[in-house]
């Protein structure tokens, strides 16, 4: 009797090992379990339901699962190997990629933290007061762009500078200054009008049957350049303004905010990094806002500036070439 009892008590530890064996065999062919929570990234971090999770393996097949109403989701099943979580919901950032390695009978839990996308009124209400003055400093520096873009086409010359030159060149030598003069308002331009007072001038002394000076000719030259100069000179110290001041407004925008998170870390500590960082990058915001102001505006304002420069420079030349062209006739005539 001693010895049956012996016999089935062995009969039973064997079956019990087998059996516990075969239970961890179902228990890996049944592969492993992804799951976890997603929440936003407020203060409450409050649940996110009805969001798309998709586990990718390395291979691209996909898994999906959906959150609750507790933003909870779970997906059972998984083949053992390394898998990537995305998360999609409308209205909030994706997240995409974080990886996972799914082992055999293994629970994974992956918790993710979305950002609610923001919409026009949520992204400005970042940038603080500073809002107001950068917001001031776009206007006026788009405003002032398109006003001289379209002054610097305007006073283009209705005539190539080369040829404007050789017809004007082609008319002194011909001793037609009214001609000279007609080809000038043809061509419009700063150019034009400065040479068209030269050349008036000229008109006038043999009109009055008068010898004239070089001086005189550069003189009235010189009055004509005093008025077209300016005309695309100015706004221009606005756009150099703006430019220097919209990145200190972002600066001060940053500085402020700045205050503003470490006096809250004073207060409260740094129990939430993730928060921390949220406010920091809101700081940091206004100075990019203030560079993307003042990046634009300095560059249009190089390019005006060159652009002025240019004229100057064409102007001073050809009235010069155009000077001596004219008294040179006047000394032949002579």
């Amino acid at each position: 009797m001693t010895r049956l009892s012996l016999v089935l008590m062995l009969v039973a530890c064997v079956g019990m090992s087998a059996g516990i064996a075969l239970a961890q065999d179902d228990i890996a062919s049944s592969g492993g379990t992804v799951r976890g929570q997603i929440i936003d990234t407020t203060t409450a971090q409050s649940p996110i339901d009805s969001a798309n999770v998709k586990i990718v393996d390395t291979a691209g097949t996909e898994y999906e699962a959906t959150t609750d109403a507790s933003g909870e989701y779970e997906r059972t099943g998984l083949p053992e190997g390394r898998y990537f979580v995305s998360v999609y919901k409308e209205g909030y950032s994706d997240r995409l990629g974080k990886p996972v390695t799914v082992v055999n009978g293994g629970d994974h839990y992956i918790a993710i933290k979305m950002t609610k996308k923001d919409n026009i009124i949520s992204f400005f209400q970042k940038f603080g007061f500073v809002f107001w003055p950068l917001a001031l400093c776009s206007i006026t520096a788009l405003t002032f762009i398109i006003e001289r873009l379209f002054t610097f086409v305007r006073s283009r010359s209705r005539i190539g500078t080369e040829q404007f030159i050789a017809s004007i060149a082609d008319s002194l030598r011909k001793e037609n200054i009214m001609e000279a003069v007609s080809t000038c308002e043809e061509a419009g331009g700063p150019l034009a009008n400065v040479l068209k007072a030269g050349l008036l001038r000229y008109s006038q002394a043999q009109i009055e049957e008068r010898s004239i000076t070089k001086e005189e000719i550069q003189e009235s030259i010189e009055e004509a350049s005093l008025l077209e100069i300016p005309e695309l000179e100015r706004n221009l110290p606005v756009l150099g303004t703006v430019a220097v001041v919209s990145p200190l407004f972002g600066l001060l925008g940053t500085v402020t905010g700045m205050i503003s998170a470490f006096t809250t870390i004073a207060l409260e500590g740094t129990g939430d990094p993730q928060q921390l960082a949220g406010g920091i990058s809101q700081a940091l915001l206004t100075t990019a806002a203030g560079l993307t102001v003042a990046i634009p505006c300095l560059i249009f304002f190089q390019l005006f500036d060159s652009w002025v420069n240019r004229h100057m420079v064409e102007i001073s030349q050809v009235s010069t070439e155009i000077i001596n062209q004219l008294i040179v006739g006047e000394s032949g005539n002579a």
